[in-house]
């Protein structure tokens, strides 16, 4: 069984896929064997190779879906993030309540809603100012939130990147803050 030269598999394989033009030169090499490279070498001669390049997603693809659990997406705003608090934050509230602030815009548009996910789960109640929303109940402990925009059946249709709060526990009434 003859074993197909490295060079064949390649070209072949460019060849199958969508043509995108690429500068590539052959000349022979000093042990007489062909030499393909992308630089221009003395005696060398250019040649036309096509080159896979993946296609490119449409702009609107790409900023409408969800890259993966934690990541943000606008679809139809042109800006929705969490403003406070910040990434990591750390907060002792002995009630377990944590204010968060909000920037959206344009304006919800009608027919949308905001939740807010904690861990993953939709927050339960109405969150009546998308620009203040005021978290309760939460547990010691690390946890990930983001405000989502659903549409009305529930879909998410754009949502904040995850950010985590650590919820600690109080100081002794003894320690100093």
């Amino acid at each position: 069984m003859r074993v197909p030269c490295p060079l064949l598999l390649a070209l072949s394989l460019a060849m199958s896929l969508p043509p995108v033009e690429a500068q590539v030169y052959q000349s022979v090499g000093p042990d007489g064997r062909p030499v393909f490279t992308d630089r221009p070498l003395p005696n060398a001669r250019q040649l036309d190779i096509p080159v896979n390049r993946a296609p490119e997603p449409a702009a609107e693809e790409a900023q409408a879906a969800p890259m993966d659990g934690d990541a943000g997406f606008l679809g139809p705003y042109d800006m929705l993030e969490v403003v406070t608090p910040a990434d990591e934050h750390r907060t002792r509230d002995a009630g377990g309540e944590l204010p968060v602030s909000l920037v959206i815009a344009p304006a919800l548009l009608d027919g949308h809603r905001l939740a807010m996910e904690v861990n993953g789960v939709v927050a339960e109640g109405d969150v009546p100012n998308p620009s203040q929303v005021m978290l309760r109940g939460l547990t010691l402990g690390t946890h990930r939130i983001r405000a989502v925009v659903q549409d009305v059946d529930g879909a998410a249709i754009a949502a904040t990147p995850a950010i985590n709060v650590h919820v600690l526990p109080p100081l002794p009434e003894s320690a100093e803050p």
